[in-house]
């Protein structure tokens, strides 16, 4: 049965001050934590339903209804986990996304899968950019958030650590995608949803654009779209 101090820590730690004071975040459902196991992290604190398998493997039991109560999706999904926040590391090699400002959290968190699909292991985001580790982003990767190396930084040490790569920037007004081929390691500046990238990025990097190919009066993709259709040409 939860204990009181693991409960209250759980709650505690919907709030992005917390997750950064303890370092920790909370993940839920079989597949994320699956994923995340996979990866080498090992929970602090482990709960699950009586007839589910994760009981063999370590977790404690947990009533349905006290599940629920701690839960951040709107139908528990038979497992919660604390996990200790990943190390961070200094990897620069390869190519690599630059999140600037995304505000979504089901954003980011695709964004971070789809980097995981086309083998891209790095992404640097602005600093006003969606916490990472918001329980909406954590269950959008889908486990690929113990596989992405991600830092948060200002917009001048991102274009710092990314001195020896091609830097290219989506915006409405760039070169259209498939005229352009990366020679080598590339790094790819997503904007705002709303505001697009901002003129740090515009002045610092080559604009590239997804030609629009029908007659929809549809302003713009999707942040996380356009993401996958530009690494799909380029990777």
């Amino acid at each position: 049965m939860i204990s009181r101090s693991a409960e209250k820590l759980i709650r505690k730690l919907r709030a992005k001050k917390h997750r950064q004071q303890h370092q920790l975040f909370v993940a839920e459902g079989r597949k994320v934590i699956a994923d995340i196991l996979k990866e080498g992290l090992h929970p602090i604190h482990w709960f699950a339903l009586a007839d589910s398998i994760w009981i063999a493997q370590g977790a404690e039991e947990i009533d349905p209804k006290q599940l629920q109560e701690l839960s951040s999706l709107e139908v528990a999904d038979e497992v919660l986990a604390v996990f200790s926040m990943p190390i961070k590391s200094n990897y620069t090699e390869g190519s690599a996304l630059v999140l600037n400002e995304l505000k979504d959290p089901g954003n980011l968190g695709t964004i971070m899968r789809t980097a995981d699909w086309f083998g891209i292991k790095t992404i640097y985001c602005s600093l006003g950019t969606v916490d990472v580790f918001n329980p909406k982003v954590v269950q959008s990767t889908m486990g690929s958030i113990a596989r992405i190396q991600i830092q948060y930084l200002e917009d001048a040490l991102i274009y710092e650590k990314l001195s020896a790569k091609d830097i290219f920037v989506a915006d409405m007004n760039g070169v259209p995608v498939k005229e352009i081929k990366p020679a080598g390691d590339f790094a790819l500046i997503m904007g705002n949803e709303s505001h697009g990238p901002s003129n740090f990025w515009k002045e610092k990097a080559k604009a590239v654009t997804i030609p629009q190919a029908g007659k929809s009066e549809i302003e713009s993709l999707n942040v996380a779209m356009a993401t996958a259709v530009i690494l799909g040409c380029w990777t």
